[in-house]
């Protein structure tokens, strides 16, 4: 599954947040990240893949995202799974590039 998630959507999102060609993919020492399929794909696909150290601190700038949207989401009054998937989808689609690209902007190189 997050195997497909790489494919339908990393180059589309390095792409809205101006970061196309020459970006740097970084992932922390989630399971899933360090899947052996997971981490070829990235090889073949990715022009440079940032390698995390073991016990490294995460510096994923989608945490701040995630705050992000749940601040946008908090604002409707949610009553069902549907719903919140929804709003979820709708609210992820209104983040401006901008706000993407500033939160990898602030990362140390």
């Amino acid at each position: 599954m997050y195997l497909d998630i790489l494919k339908q959507n990393l180059k589309q999102s390095a792409e809205k947040m101006g970061i196309l060609p020459h970006y740097k993919f970084y992932q922390d020492n989630d399971p899933k990240h360090n899947a052996h399929i997971c981490r070829l794909w990235a090889l073949y696909h990715c022009i440079q893949v940032i390698r995390t150290p073991t016990q490294s601190p995460n510096l994923n700038p989608i945490e701040n995202i995630w705050g992000h949207l749940n601040n946008r989401i908090r604002k409707f009054k949610i009553s069902s799974k549907n719903e919140l998937r929804e709003k979820l989808m709708s609210e992820w689609d209104k983040i401006e590039g901008n706000v993407c690209a500033n939160l990898v902007k602030s990362m140390p190189e």
